[in-house]
C-alpha cells in the first residue's frame, strides 16, 4: 500500500511533527511513505527515515499552478492509495480528488476548537468540501464532536486518534543545579507565552531560582516581541532565554526538569507527549485533552488556562516536591510510551481505513 502525505511545510510546529512521526511510522511497518511539503521543507526534514520518500512543490502562492501541476505530477507517478493531508492541505488535496477520483482522502484536522476559534475561521467551506473527504482523523473530541454536530459530517466517517511523539534520545538525562523549566511551543496567541511570562514576574517576587526557555518558531511576530520586550524590561535575561526553533528536540528535553503547556486552547499537543517521553515532571493547562492525557493529575500537575497565580504556584509545588513530582514522572513515561506510541496509533488508524472500506489484507499483514 502507498500513502502520500501532504502538508505545508515541514517547521517546528505540532501537525508537522506528527506528519513526520506518521511518515516514520509508516516506514518502519513497511508502507510505502511518501511525504509532499507544498511551501517549505523546514528542519524537521532531517529527521525522516531513509525509507520516508520527500517531495518539494515549492509553492509560492494559494492559485500556484505550476506547484499544482508538480503535485499533480507526483500523484501520477506515485499512485498512492491513500492522500493523508493535513491541516489546510486539504484545499489542495481536494483539488487532486477533482483530477484523480479514484485517489481516496483523509483529513488530518489538528485545529483546536472554541469560540474563538469558530468566529475567526467559521470553515463552512468544508462542508462542501467534505463530500471529496472519505474520512477524517481528529487530534481529540472536541473537533471530532464539532463536525459532526456543525457541519453534518458521517461519525462513521471521523474518528480522533491520539497523537504520538516519535524521539530517539541519543543522550542520558542532565542532572541541574536548579529547576530548567521548558515552554516548547510556537510564538502564537493561544500558547499561553504572556500568561507564562506573568508567572514568571511572581516567582521573580518571591526570589524562587530558577531557569526557564522558550522553544519553539515565530509564527506571530507581534507576540514575539512583546516576550522578548518583557524580559528586556524586566532584566529577565539570566532566568528566561529565548531559543526560538530546536532542530532536535529531544535533545534539548534531556536537559530540563519541567516541562509546561500554558496553552488557552489545545487540542493534543505532541510536546506533551514527548515531556513524557523524556520523562520530565509536567504542568498543563487544563485545555483540550491535557487533564485527561495527564490522568486527571495522576500523572502531572493541571492549573486553569489564564492563571499565572496558579502556574507560578504549581511551578514552585513542583521543583520543591521532588519525590512526589518524580513519581507521577516516571508514572507519565511510562504512560506515554503505552498508551501514545506509535503502534497504538498505526493500529486504530488502519483500522478506521477498513472501516471506510479503504485498506486491504497486505495493509494487516504488514501490522502483524
Amino acid at each position: 500500500m502507498r500513502i502520500l502525505q501532504l502538508i505545508d511545510t515541514l517547521e517546528m510546529g505540532g501537525a508537522e511533527r506528527m506528519a513526520v512521526n506518521i511518515a516514520n511510522a509508516f516506514s518502519e511497518v513497511g508502507i510505502e511513505s511518501f511525504l509532499a511539503v507544498s511551501r517549505k521543507e523546514g528542519p524537521l526534514s532531517k529527521f525522516l527515515l531513509p525509507g520516508v520518500t520527500l517531495h518539494s512543490l515549492q509553492k509560492r502562492s494559494t492559485f500556484d499552478l505550476k506547484a499544482f501541476k508538480k503535485l499533480m505530477g507526483l500523484v501520477k507517478e506515485i499512485k498512492p492509495d491513500i492522500l493523508h493531508a493535513h491541516s489546510t492541505s486539504i484545499y489542495w488535496a481536494v483539488g487532486i480528488r477533482m483530477f484523480f477520483p479514484k485517489v481516496k482522502l483523509i483529513w488530518h484536522d489538528h485545529l483546536g476548537v472554541n469560540e474563538e476559534v469558530i468566529r475567526d475561521n467559521p470553515r463552512k467551506e468544508l462542508k462542501i468540501f467534505s463530500k471529496f473527504i472519505h474520512g477524517i482523523i481528529t487530534v481529540n473530541s472536541e473537533i471530532r464532536d464539532w463536525w459532526i454536530k456543525e457541519l453534518g459530517f458521517s461519525p462513521n466517517k471521523i474518528k480522533y486518534i491520539k497523537n504520538f511523539p516519535f524521539l530517539n534520545f541519543k543522550k542520558k538525562k542532565k542532572l541541574n543545579p536548579i529547576p530548567n523549566i521548558l515552554h516548547v511551543a510556537n510564538f502564537r496567541k493561544e500558547k499561553g507565552h504572556l500568561n507564562l511570562l506573568k508567572a514568571v514576574e511572581i516567582l521573580q517576587a518571591q526570589h524562587f531560582d530558577f531557569h526557564l526557555k522558550l522553544i519553539g518558531q515565530v509564527m506571530d511576530e507581534q507576540i514575539f516581541q512583546e516576550v522578548n520586550k518583557l524580559i528586556n524590561t524586566n532584566g529577565w535575561n539570566n532566568q528566561v532565554s529565548v531559543l526560538g526553533p530546536i532542530e532536535d528536540v529531544g535533545e534539548v528535553l534531556l536537559s530540563g526538569d519541567v516541562g509546561l503547556v500554558c496553552s488557552d486552547r489545545e487540542g493534543l499537543p505532541v510536546a506533551l507527549l514527548e515531556y513524557g517521553l523524556a520523562g520530565l515532571k509536567v504542568i498543563s493547562t487544563d485545555v483540550g485533552i491535557c487533564a485527561e492525557v495527564l490522568g486527571q493529575g495522576q500523572y502531572g500537575y493541571i492549573v486553569p488556562a489564564n492563571s499565572p497565580s496558579h502556574l507560578a504556584e504549581t511551578i514552585v509545588y513542583v521543583s520543591t516536591q521532588h519525590e512526589e513530582a518524580e513519581e507521577k514522572a516516571i508514572a507519565f513515561q511510562r504512560h506515554v510510551k503505552e498508551m501514545y506510541g506509535s503502534e497504538q496509533f498505526l493500529t486504530e488508524y488502519f483500522e478506521f481505513l477498513q472501516a471506510l472500506g479503504l485498506s486491504n489484507q497486505t495493509l494487516k499483514t504488514n501490522l502483524h
